[in-house]
């Protein structure tokens, strides 16, 4: 839960940069960048979520710092593992 909390403000910035582009420069509508528009914003009921979590953790004293890095490495891995599966997607379609 942590490392999704971690990463979802920069995610949320990628799909709102993503939403922005989609519109100024291809015209995109409200329906085509639902998706991104979706993930932009915030999203106050993880915060809750991610800090309890937190709390109930270090109060049990089961916080582990070394796993909360590995897991908002694997997540971040995972992300860059779908952007390059989408470049790849596109390249082999002008091909």
């Amino acid at each position: 839960m942590l490392a999704l909390h971690a990463n979802f403000s920069a995610w949320g910035g990628c799909c709102a940069a993503i939403a922005e582009a989609l519109r100024r420069l291809y015209g995109f509508n409200e329906e085509a960048c639902a998706f991104f528009d979706f993930f932009a914003g915030p999203a106050p009921e993880l915060a809750r979520t991610a800090t309890a979590a937190v709390q109930a953790a270090l109060d049990a004293g089961r916080l582990d710092e070394d796993l909360v890095h590995r897991y908002g490495h694997l997540l971040r891995a995972c992300e860059a593992m779908f952007w390059e599966t989408l470049w790849e997607v596109e390249v082999r379609q002008e091909d």
